[in-house]
């Protein structure tokens, strides 16, 4: 090899080291963050933090970590570099996705960290010191907004959206599929408009998930389902509404009838009316409901 082929050989090896490190590919679920106005994530930049379409910011709450879907009034987030105990460093340029990374916050002045609660909220919490335990991988730019999934090497998971009893809605991406869970929800008898008596029950409001069965649990009482477009009014018609007799459940088919999915998307809005062989005064019925949430 002459002098000249072997520096212009060292020269592409040193310019490749130079290179951020190439992001493997995160799962798709766990793909949620983005900012805008970038290409690329940097160092020392002040950014909007996005969860899907939620800007993230720092809100004082009663429970959990204090995090909120706040907006601007939650402040900007930084991606700080490793850097000696009470030194920042403020060096600007790109993030590899093996680089490990502090999370600042403009409004609090503090840096984001894992934090074991053990039990319903979000395992975040604020610390005074950097705390470099946060990756940025799976980069990817798309009309001037980058995407990316959001990994902590500490406990080697990837933080999400997801429903929490208490806190702000966060927790780790998980493989394992959710496990269906079971509701009642209670229809409950309105106000006579225009012959039948409505009921009308709800839910899944502020989730994100999916409807797996409904079942009517009356022992006496046939539902009558009210078709997108029509009203407690067309009870009558036959072809108005979706009859489930007591105890039975909906089929897939009128799942799509109702709802426009077999497993259609969370939150769920019932209306029916109610038929019995004999009259009664009934103000309350139920349903028995499955349900999956997001992971």
């Amino acid at each position: 090899m002459t002098r000249n082929s072997f520096l212009s050989t060292l020269f592409t090896l040193l310019a490749a080291a130079a290179l951020p490190a190439a992001s493997e590919a995160a799962p798709a679920a766990a793909k949620q963050w983005n900012v805008n106005n970038a290409n690329q994530i940097s160092f020392a930049t002040e950014y909007e933090l996005y969860n899907t379409t939620e800007q993230i910011g720092y809100e004082n709450r009663t429970f959990g970590v204090d995090l909120g879907w706040v907006g601007h009034s939650g402040g900007l987030f930084e991606f700080l570099r490793k850097a000696p105990a009470g030194v920042r460093d403020h060096r600007k340029g790109p993030i590899a996705a093996d680089d490990n990374v502090a999370i600042y916050n403009t409004k609090t002045r503090r840096y984001l960290m894992y934090y074991s609660r053990g039990d319903t909220k979000a395992e975040l919490e604020w610390s005074n010191t950097p705390v470099y335990e946060w990756q940025i991988q799976d980069q990817s730019s798309a009309g001037g907004r980058v995407h990316f999934a959001l990994f902590n090497s500490r406990v080697k998971k990837y933080l999400v959206h997801k429903f929490q009893n208490y806190g702000i809605n966060l927790g780790w991406f998980t493989n394992t599929p959710p496990t269906p869970k079971s509701f009642s929800v209670g229809l409950s008898a309105q106000q006579i408009t225009n012959g039948w008596v409505p009921y009308l029950g709800s839910f899944g409001q502020n989730t994100k998930g999916n409807l797996l069965t409904v079942q009517n649990a009356s022992q006496s009482a046939t539902l009558l389902f009210v078709k997108p477009g029509k009203s407690t009014s067309d009870c009558s018609d036959p072809n108005a509404t979706v009859r489930v007799a007591p105890r039975a459940s909906m089929t897939a088919d009128q799942m799509k009838t109702l709802y426009g999915s077999a497993t259609p998307r969370l939150a769920i809005n019932f209306l029916t009316c109610l038929t019995t062989p004999t009259p009664q005064s009934i103000s309350l019925t139920f349903l028995n409901i499955t349900y999956k949430l997001d992971d």
